[in-house]
C-alpha cells in the first residue's frame, strides 16, 4: 500500500513538473526576443518603412574611393565614365543625392574653379560591401534638410547577407554608435559602412588636402578619405568647444530627437542606416589617420602657440590618510616610471592622518629623488571629516600648474608616456577632463573605461571584464569620448576645472567625480577617456566600498539624488551611448536592450503582509536574490523626487519600481513561483509583492551548469501609500509548485520610506 501511494506520489508530480515545463516554456518563447525581430518592431512603429528609392538600388561597393582618390581605374577614362553612368542617382524632396561625385574627373584633376561646382547635393560614401537600408535615403535627406550647418551624417548598422525583396535574411551583430565623437574619430573611422557629405563641403576639402600635398599616388583611397574627413570636419568646426546656446540650449531637443543639429557640422541619425556584410569594426579598426591631427589642432590654440620652455605645469593632486604605505607606491611609480617631456609638481592633501603616520608622509615625501621634469612635493595637513570634494579643490587652489591631475593615492602607474599622452589631449581646446583605462592590479580585468550615464545612475561600463578580449567594437581600445571619467585619475585644465567651478563639496564621497564631468560637459567640452593609457588601481584600499553596509548604501543614494537634481536634463540619457543599448540596468556589457526589455508597462502588483508564509519557509543561501533597481517611480523616470521635479504626476501615478534576478541553486527553476518580499526592520514585518519575470540572457550565459534559469530576472511596480514609513529589506520567497517546498533568502538591499511619501 505504501509503495502504491509513494508511486503514485511520483506520478503526480511527474504531471505537476510536466505542465510547469509547458508553461515555462511558453514564457520563454514570447520573451526570447531575437536581435532581428525587435529592430524590426522598433522600425515597424517608428514608421521607417519601405522607401521606393531604396527598394530600386540598394546594393554599394566601395568603388567610389577608387574612382574619386585615382587608383585601379585611373587608366581608363572610358571605364570611369561607364561606372558614373551606372551609379545610383536619387533625388528626394528636391535633394539630389550620388553614390560618387558628378564628373568624370579624377581627383588629380580636379582644380580650384571646379571644387563647388555641382549638380549634385550629397555624395554618398560606402567603406565596404553591404546595402542601403529601407528608409536611409529618407532619413538623409531629413537630415540635410534639417539644418544646413551639417556637412556629414552617419548613422548605425547591422550584419545580415544580401537578400532579395521577397525574402528579408535574418540581421544580427548591431552596430549601435555614439553621437558626434571627435576624439574617437581621430582614433578610430567609427563612422563605419557609410557616410553621406555635403559635395561642395567635401571637395573643397579634398582640393585642400591636395594642395597641401597631403593625398599622392601612394595614398591608400580609405587612408586618402580619412584625412579628407578630417580637414572638412575642422575646416566648419567639429574640432571645436560647442557653444553654451547649443550646450545649455535645449535639452528636450538635444535628447529626445536624435540630437540638436544646430550648429553641428557632423550628425549622427540613431538609427540603422547599412546594413554590411560581416562585422563593420573589424573592417576598419587597423584604418589609421595619416598625419599628426592633434598637432594639427593643437597648433591652431594658444597651447600650440607656446615653445618647449614655456610648456605648461602639470599640478598633480593626490588626497591621502593614514596610508603611507599606499601612498608612496603610488608616488614611487609616478616618479620612476613616468618619462616626460613636461614638468609636474604634486600636493598631497591629508585631512588627518595619525601623529605618527604624518610624520613618515613627511619624512617619505622630504626623501623624494629628484627627477627631470618634478619640479618636487607639497604636503598640505589640514585634520576634518573626509570630504574628497573639498580636498580636491584646497589641492587646486594651492596648485601652480595650468594643468591639473588628480590621482587617488591607490593609483599604480605602469607606462612610460601616459602622463605625455593624457596632456596631449587636456590641451586640445575643446576638450574637458581626460580620463584613463584602469585594471585591477596584477590582472587584465577592467575596473575603469569611462563613466556612462544610464536611467538607474552613473555606470562603469567593462568593468569585470577581461582587457584581452575586444569588446563591443573596440570600446576597450583606442580613445573615446565619455560623458564621464573616475576621478581616480581624472586631467583637465586649470581654467576648465574653475569654469566648472570645481568639485561639488556637497558630495562628500560619491558621484563627485560624476558631477563635475557632467558639469564639464554642460559647458560645451568633450570628456576623453584613453584606452591607451593602462594604470593600475587598488580601488578602495583607502576607505573601504560603497553600499557595504545600510549606511553606506544609504548616503550613496542620497549622494545620487543630489547628481540627478544639479543635472535633471541629462538623466538617464548620453549622448555617447545609444538609447538602443541597455539604460535601465548596470550590467558591464554595451548589450542591445531587446535583450532585458525592461519597462514599467505593467500592472501594479498587489502587495500583502505576509509574515506568517515567510515564518514557515525555510531560510536557504541556495535562493540567490539580487537586487539592481529599487526606485521611486518618479525618481526612475525623471531622477529627482517629486517635491523637486518640473513634472506632476497624479497620487495615483506614484509608487516604487523594483528590478532583480533570482534562482534557486541545483534546483529546476521552472517549478518555482517566486515573490519579492520587503521587510520592516523595526517591527519584522513582510510584505509580499508578486513579480513579473523576465529573459535574462546574460544569467542563462554565466548559469550553464543550471537547469531552466532563462527567467530568472523579474520586475514589479507597487503604489506608494502600501508601505508605513520606515527602512525596509528586501527578501525573495519562492514556492516550488509541484511540492510544499518553501524557501527565503535576504538581500544586503534596503529601501527607505519617508513619512513625507
Amino acid at each position: 500500500m505504501a509503495d502504491l501511494k509513494q508511486g503514485m506520489k511520483q506520478c503526480l508530480k511527474k504531471i505537476l513538473i510536466s505542465k510547469q515545463h509547458k508553461l515555462y516554456e511558453k514564457e520563454v518563447n514570447a520573451r526570447n526576443l531575437s536581435y532581428d525581430r525587435w529592430i524590426r518592431e522598433k522600425e515597424e512603429k517608428l514608421g521607417i518603412a519601405e522607401s521606393i528609392l531604396a527598394r530600386e538600388s540598394r546594393s554599394l561597393t566601395n568603388d567610389f574611393l577608387n574612382v574619386f582618390f585615382g587608383q585601379e581605374r585611373n587608366q581608363n577614362e572610358g571605364n570611369d565614365a561607364e561606372f558614373v553612368e551606372k551609379c545610383p542617382k536619387f533625388e528626394i524632396q528636391g535633394l539630389k543625392m550620388a553614390c560618387m561625385p558628378p564628373r568624370t574627373a579624377l581627383f588629380r584633376n580636379i582644380n580650384e574653379e571646379e571644387k563647388v561646382n555641382s549638380n549634385t547635393d550629397v555624395i554618398l560614401i560606402p567603406l565596404y560591401k553591404g546595402q542601403i537600408s529601407e528608409k536611409a535615403l529618407d532619413l538623409l535627406a531629413e537630415g540635410f534638410e534639417k539644418d544646413k550647418n551639417i556637412i556629414l551624417i552617419y548613422g548605425d548598422e547591422d550584419v545580415q547577407e544580401k537578400g532579395t525583396l521577397q525574402e528579408k535574411p535574418e540581421r544580427s551583430m548591431p552596430w549601435f554608435k555614439p553621437d558626434w565623437s571627435p576624439d574617437r574619430f581621430l582614433s578610430c573611422f567609427y563612422f563605419g559602412g557609410l557616410v553621406a557629405v555635403r559635395a561642395d563641403a567635401f571637395l573643397e576639402a579634398a582640393v585642400c588636402c591636395k594642395e597641401e600635398g597631403l593625398l599622392k599616388d601612394t595614398v591608400d583611397p580609405l587612408e586618402g578619405l580619412y584625412q579628407v574627413l578630417f580637414e572638412m570636419i575642422r575646416m566648419h568646426g567639429g574640432f571645436s568647444k560647442r557653444s553654451i546656446e547649443e550646450a545649455e540650449g535645449n535639452p528636450t531637443k538635444v535628447w529626445q530627437g536624435e540630437q540638436n543639429a544646430n550648429r553641428m557640422s557632423v550628425y549622427h541619425i540613431r538609427q540603422v542606416l547599412y546594413h554590411s556584410s560581416r562585422e563593420g569594426y573589424e573592417q576598419i579598426k587597423e584604418l589609421a589617420l595619416p598625419g599628426d591631427a592633434e598637432q594639427e589642432l593643437l597648433a591652431e590654440s594658444r597651447y600650440g602657440k607656446e615653445g618647449s620652455q614655456n610648456s605648461p605645469l602639470l599640478s598633480i593632486i593626490i588626497p591621502s590618510k593614514d596610508n603611507p604605505e599606499v601612498l608612496f607606491q603610488c608616488v614611487r611609480s609616478l616618479i620612476e616610471r613616468t618619462v616626460t617631456s613636461y614638468s609636474y609638481e604634486m600636493i598631497v592633501v591629508d585631512n588627518g592622518s595619525t601623529g605618527e603616520n604624518r610624520k613618515n608622509i613627511m619624512v617619505g615625501l622630504a626623501r623624494i629623488s629628484m627627477k627631470p621634469g618634478f619640479m618636487g612635493c607639497r604636503y598640505l595637513y589640514q585634520p576634518m571629516v573626509f570630504n574628497f570634494s573639498r580636498m580636491c579643490n584646497m589641492g587646486a587652489k594651492e596648485a601652480k600648474g595650468s594643468l591639473l591631475l588628480f590621482l587617488n593615492d591607490d593609483m599604480e602607474i605602469l607606462q612610460e608616456n601616459w602622463m605625455d599622452l593624457m596632456i596631449e589631449k587636456a590641451l586640445l581646446p575643446y576638450v574637458g577632463g581626460v580620463g584613463a583605462k584602469l585594471l585591477y592590479p596584477d590582472s587584465r580585468i577592467i575596473q575603469h573605461a569611462g563613466i556612462t550615464n544610464l536611467r538607474v545612475g552613473p555606470a562603469h561600463k567593462l568593468q569585470f571584464l577581461n582587457d584581452e578580449q575586444v569588446h563591443y567594437h573596440g570600446m576597450n581600445r583606442g580613445v573615446h569620448n565619455m560623458l564621464g571619467a573616475t576621478g581616480a585619475c581624472l586631467m583637465m585644465r586649470k581654467d576648465v576645472f574653475e569654469e566648472a567651478g570645481g568639485f561639488c563639496e556637497e558630495l562628500a564621497v560619491a558621484f563627485n567625480d560624476v558631477d563635475l564631468c557632467y558639469t564639464i560637459y554642460e559647458k560645451g567640452y568633450y570628456n576623453v577617456v584613453r584606452n591607451d593609457v593602462v594604470l593600475y588601481h587598488h580601488e578602495s584600499l583607502s576607505r573601504g566600498k560603497d553600499g557595504e553596509s545600510e549606511e553606506k548604501q544609504l548616503r550613496l543614494l542620497r549622494e545620487k539624488d543630489v547628481l540627478y537634481e544639479r543635472h535633471q536634463d541629462i538623466y538617464g540619457r548620453d549622448p555617447f551611448y545609444h538609447p538602443y543599448l541597455t539604460t535601465d540596468m548596470l550590467e558591464s556589457e554595451y548589450s542591445p536592450a531587446y535583450r532585458y526589455q525592461v519597462t514599467l508597462d505593467m500592472p501594479w502588483a498587489k502587495a500583502a503582509l505576509c509574515t506568517e508564509e515567510v515564518q514557515g519557509a525555510r531560510e536557504d543561501k541556495c535562493l540567490v536574490v539580487g537586487m539592481e533597481c529599487a526606485m521611486d517611480i518618479y525618481k526612475w523616470k525623471y531622477g529627482v523626487s517629486p517635491q523637486k521635479g518640473k513634472v506632476k504626476l497624479k497620487p495615483e501615478e506614484m509608487g516604487y519600481y523594483f528590478q532583480g534576478y533570482s534562482f534557486v541553486i541545483g534546483a529546476d527553476n521552472a517549478c518555482y513561483k517566486k515573490k519579492l518580499l520587503l521587510k520592516n526592520k523595526e517591527n519584522g514585518c513582510v510584505w509580499g509583492i508578486p513579480v513579473d519575470e523576465r529573459y535574462r540572457q546574460d544569467i542563462k550565459k554565466n548559469l550553464s551548469d543550471q537547469l531552466n534559469v532563462d527567467l530568472t530576472g523579474f520586475a514589479s511596480k507597487v503604489q506608494k501609500q502600501i508601505f508605513p514609513p520606515g527602512i525596509y529589506q528586501f527578501g525573495m520567497l519562492a514556492s516550488d509548485q509541484c511540492s510544499r517546498q518553501k524557501l527565503v533568502n535576504w538581500s544586503s538591499w534596503v529601501l527607505e520610506v519617508s513619512a513625507d511619501e
